[in-house]
């Protein structure tokens, strides 16, 4: 199984995650913060689907775009996932006619611009060789964490969430789990903000951890630009002989 987290800056800032998007198997996304902006063409032509973890904008901004980038005439379409809550706000909020033409009212059968698909926690969809597992994640909106697993490999990407979830457990008792990509958004002393916002801090990060095999590699991500250097040193501190920083860009293979 194929992971790579999508660009969103420039050459010269490639290390920061200014918006969010995943690409597995060059053929599935997880969020399109910046998937119509970090990917070239060819490679957006490539995406069937798209896992949207929740509805706030680092993780949305770019999915118009992308809708708008792919389409061509035919019946074939972009299916997108989401939790009711999220594809209401996608639909009453962005899709609308004011932010951006309505794609699912301009859609035919013939030709749609989209398809919306509602996912439930826990109800796992097949997409092509990948079954995706939505797991509920802790955060002031609903929000899904994705385990994806394939014959061979599980991978989890858990990404906007506080300390306490419980997909941590959910996903170490597959045997089959290879890595885990989980957000670390603030420095510790940014503890408040992180309670507030509903995000991991270094401390809390390695305390999800405790939950994982030592066998599971582990990728911190989503981590604030403006605290990057600060979080990377403390997370470094922490001596997790299974912890990496995920570059964005690369291609992970599992």
């Amino acid at each position: 199984m194929k992971f790579q987290v999508v660009p969103s800056g420039m050459q010269a800032e490639s290390r920061y995650q200014y918006l969010v998007s995943y690409v597995v198997n060059e053929s599935v996304a997880i969020d399109a913060g910046c998937l119509g902006f970090g990917l070239c063409l060819p490679s957006q032509k490539k995406i069937s689907d798209v896992f949207l973890t929740h509805c706030h904008l680092d993780h949305i901004a770019s999915l118009p775009i992308f809708i708008d980038n792919v389409y061509e005439v035919g019946p074939g379409c972009v299916t997108v996932h989401g939790s009711a809550s999220t594809l209401k706000v996608l639909q009453s909020d962005i899709l609308n006619d004011r932010i951006w033409p309505d794609f699912v009212s301009l859609s035919t059968p013939a030709s749609p611009f989209l398809k919306l698909n509602e996912l439930d926690p826990g109800v796992p969809v097949q997409v092509g060789d990948l079954q995706i597992q939505p797991l509920e994640l802790t955060h002031p909106i609903p929000t899904l964490g994705f385990a994806f697993s394939d014959r061979d490999s599980t991978i989890a990407i858990i990404s906007d969430t506080h300390h306490g979830t419980s997909a941590l457990a959910q996903v170490a008792r597959d045997r089959k789990l290879k890595a885990v990509f989980l957000e670390c958004s603030f420095p510790d002393h940014l503890d408040w903000l992180a309670d507030k916002a509903m995000h991991l801090i270094p401390r809390t990060f390695a305390a999800e951890l405790r939950q994982l095999p030592e066998t599971v590699r582990v990728f911190a991500i989503h981590i604030k630009p403006a605290w990057y250097d600060l979080v990377v040193t403390e997370l470094s501190r922490l001596g997790l002989p299974n912890l990496e920083i995920a570059e964005v860009g690369k291609i992970y293979d599992f």
